[in-house]
């Protein structure tokens, strides 16, 4: 078995495990990530490989999409597009580091969180030891900004204030404490409003 064929297998066993199901159709895997957030939201993740950026590398490309809201409504994509770019720089610069960026797609009224990993086909291990650990960063990413997007496309792209919810995110003591998580949000979000 080829290196690329070692890390995609890899990569299908890992999502299976972490998202429980995996669906191949034409070389894209496709699962769900479920209960993120204090909105008990979920997320459609797909991994697809793609060629290099340049044909005179061999290095392949993993690409990670993630589709974290669509019917978007309609008429709020400047709103949208400043409330993503604030969401970027805090997970770009702030205090929460991720990968990838969040982005709004008019032709489909999606929003997703989009990540290309370079990976070499002779060191899968290796790679493999890189995408599970994106993937579980993936994962808390997407337990700590789902809110953010869900109330997004609530409030007709109006943006909470991110010092607010940053300071929201730094002070969770406990992310398995839903109920807790879900009066503070409520209480930002309240005060927000006025």
């Amino acid at each position: 078995m080829d290196g690329m064929s070692i890390i995609l297998q890899g990569i299908r066993q890992m999502m299976d495990e972490l998202f429980d199901g995996v669906e191949e159709n034409d070389g894209i895997y496709r699962s769900f990530a479920e209960h993120l957030g204090v909105t008990d939201a979920g997320a459609v993740v797909e991994v697809l490989p793609e060629g290099g950026v340049n044909e005179e590398v061999s290095y392949p490309i993993i690409h990670f999409f993630i589709t974290l809201a669509s019917n978007v409504p309609k008429g709020i994509e400047k709103e949208l597009g400043h409330s993503l770019n604030v969401l970027n720089n805090i997970i770009s610069v702030g205090d929460f580091p991720s990968f990838g960026c969040f982005c709004y797609y008019p032709s489909l009224d999606q929003i997703y969180l989009s990540y290309r990993l370079p990976v070499h086909p002779e060191a899968p291990e290796r790679e493999l030891d890189n995408i599970r650990y994106y993937l579980g960063v993936l994962y808390e990413e997407l337990d700590a900004f789902i809110d953010y997007i869900m109330y997004l496309c609530d409030n007709k792209g109006g943006s909470p204030d991110p010092d607010s919810y940053v300071e929201y995110l730094k002070n969770i003591s406990d992310w398995d404490d839903i109920e807790e998580r879900a009066k503070t949000l409520s209480e930002i979000f309240d005060e927000m409003k006025e």
